[in-house]
């Protein structure tokens, strides 16, 4: 027999579990097979409140990966929109090249306006000579905007004059920088046969020597089918062959136009100048 302290003990010990509430644990039961024993599985009781609390971290998570995800399209969204930006910046580029020497089909302006370029105060020099009268001009230019100052374009207007009437015209600054580029490029002094021409003595209505865009002319040490290709190179608009007359007619037109003339007149054929090149292949 227990001592009566060990007596009293357990029965406090045992009000104590009894008095103690007490969860069942939880049961599920599986029965979907009529032939197969009906399945019971126990869980504990913990097991909801740790899967609730995993499945709430698991939310948060997910939460946290859709904001970054969020911002992550954001960027790529943005880093689009400047690749686009780019991209299209690239393509107008390529639409629309800077001129180059050589290179460039047609004669056009330069990019920069000449009202813009500032002057160097390096000078060029330019050398004509009319074939008709021997006169001859020297004119400066300066080498940053290709144009020459006031007083040298007065005298290169009146320089090239109508030979017939005297009269004078605006000259094209294209045709202005052609002549000059032709010089730089030859070392030579350009032999002008004739420049602008009053329009009573012009044979073509349309002609792009009364409008000062247009010379015939010659190089000295060179062969006209020399000038002729030395003009090709240098992207001429209007280029036009007189093997007979020894003699290339160049024109600042925005549009390319080819011809050549075997005619035995000594002048320019005019109406060659808006035809379609006679001795193109057909």
């Amino acid at each position: 027999m227990k001592p009566a302290l060990d007596v009293v003990g357990e029965l406090k010990r045992i009000r104590k579990e009894l008095n103690r509430r007490r969860r069942a644990p939880l049961r599920v039961i599986i029965a979907s097979d009529p032939e197969r024993p009906v399945r019971t599985l126990v869980i504990p009781r913990l097991l909801p409140r740790i899967l609730i609390s995993a499945g709430a971290g698991l939310l948060l998570f997910a939460l946290g990966s859709s904001l970054t995800s969020l911002h992550l399209g954001q960027l790529v969204g943005d880093l689009r929109l400047r690749m686009g930006s780019m991209v299209q910046a690239a393509e107008e580029v390529a639409r629309h090249p800077v001129p180059q020497e050589v290179t460039a089909p047609v004669m056009v302006p330069l990019a920069i306006p000449a009202a813009m370029r500032r002057p160097s105060g390096r000078e060029g020099h330019l050398e004509l000579e009319l074939v008709n009268t021997g006169e001859r001009l020297k004119v400066a230019f300066d080498l940053a905007t290709g144009e020459p100052d006031a007083a040298n374009y007065r005298r290169l207007r009146h320089f090239m004059r109508c030979q017939r009437t005297g009269a004078e015209t605006p000259l094209d600054p294209r045709l202005v920088e052609l002549l000059h580029r032709l010089s730089q490029r030859t070392r030579q002094r350009i032999q002008v046969v004739s420049g602008f021409r009053a329009p009573m003595f012009s044979t073509a209505d349309l002609s792009y020597h009364t409008r000062g865009m247009a010379a015939d002319i010659r190089i000295p040490g060179m062969t006209p089918l020399m000038v002729r290709d030395l003009a090709e190179s240098m992207g001429v608009g209007g280029l036009g062959y007189y093997p007979t007359s020894q003699f290339v007619h160049i024109d600042v037109r925005s549009e390319r136009a080819r011809w050549i003339d075997y005619s035995h007149d000594k002048g320019d054929n005019e109406g060659r100048e808006h035809g379609r090149d006679p001795d193109a292949p057909r």
